[in-house]
């Protein structure tokens, strides 16, 4: 009888050690199938930020070209074609007071300055546009509302400006320059897409940082649906990565639009 009893409880042992092997090895199976999916996750996330930092290497890099471009567009209009057409305009002056001709060569004439005069014109609101002489001689606040001001003047649009800042708080032309795009391409979506009629554009100091506020209530849009396939937002956090800002988007259909920039 005691052999049977030690027979009995033999195999309890054995199938209890048997039960904890068979627990341990599906707790082995468990851990290794999170292990690997956790590993698989951060691959897959690894890729995801290879991809991004690409896309905005990218982004960055065609921003930068485009700034290059512009200068050496702005560069050729003023220094070539702005000299030589000067300089046909004071040629067609001196001619215009040699002895009278006929009727028709005077009004030739006349016709042919105002042209010349009509193109100067446009060179130098080129250059303007693509590279602005304020921005570089007195600084982003005054070009911002040089920028400003005939915008107002020609739509009609309620556009308040207010800065605390002056010149001497900016020490990178790169930043005054990409906060002057960043306001410019603000101010055109405002205006074309979202058919704004009061525009705010606040810059200022908090803290140890400083500021961009800008602010329409205009039509807004859906922020997910313009950070998927839209570059507009995607190029405005570009030029502020740049610069080394902190960006921060408020909208929603119906609902204007609100940007802030801190660096």
């Amino acid at each position: 009888m005691n052999d049977a009893v030690f027979q009995v409880s033999d195999v309890g042992v054995l199938v209890a050690i048997g039960t904890l092997i068979m627990i341990a090895l599906a707790m082995l199976m468990v851990a290794y199938s999170s292990k690997a999916q956790k590993k698989m996750m951060q691959q897959r996330m690894d890729t995801q930020a290879l991809e991004l930092r690409y896309q905005q290497e990218l982004v960055q890099k065609n921003l930068l070209t485009q700034e290059e471009e512009r200068q050496r567009i702005a560069s050729n209009l003023h220094d070539d074609i702005g000299s030589k057409l000067g300089v046909l305009h004071l040629t067609f002056h001196r001619l215009n007071r040699m002895p009278a001709g006929s009727t028709e060569q005077s009004e030739m004439f006349g016709e042919i300055d105002q042209l010349i005069a009509t193109t100067l014109n446009s060179v130098r609101r080129i250059s303007h546009e693509l590279l602005p002489p304020t921005l570089e001689d007195f600084g982003l606040i005054e070009a911002l509302k040089e920028l400003i001001e005939p915008i107002h003047k020609s739509s009609g649009i309620d556009i308040r400006f207010e800065s605390t800042l002056e010149k001497g708080d900016f020490d990178n032309p790169q930043t005054e320059l990409n906060l002057f795009r960043v306001v410019q391409e603000m101010l055109n979506n405002s205006i074309k897409h979202a058919a704004a009629t009061h525009i705010l554009i606040e810059m200022g100091t908090e803290g140890t940082n400083k500021y961009l506020l800008y602010r329409d209530n205009g039509r807004g849009f859906d922020q997910d649906a313009v950070q998927r396939r839209g570059l507009g937002l995607k190029n405005l956090e570009s030029r502020a990565r740049i610069i080394g800002a902190q960006t921060t988007f408020q909208s929603k259909p119906g609902a204007g639009f609100e940007a802030r920039f801190d660096f």
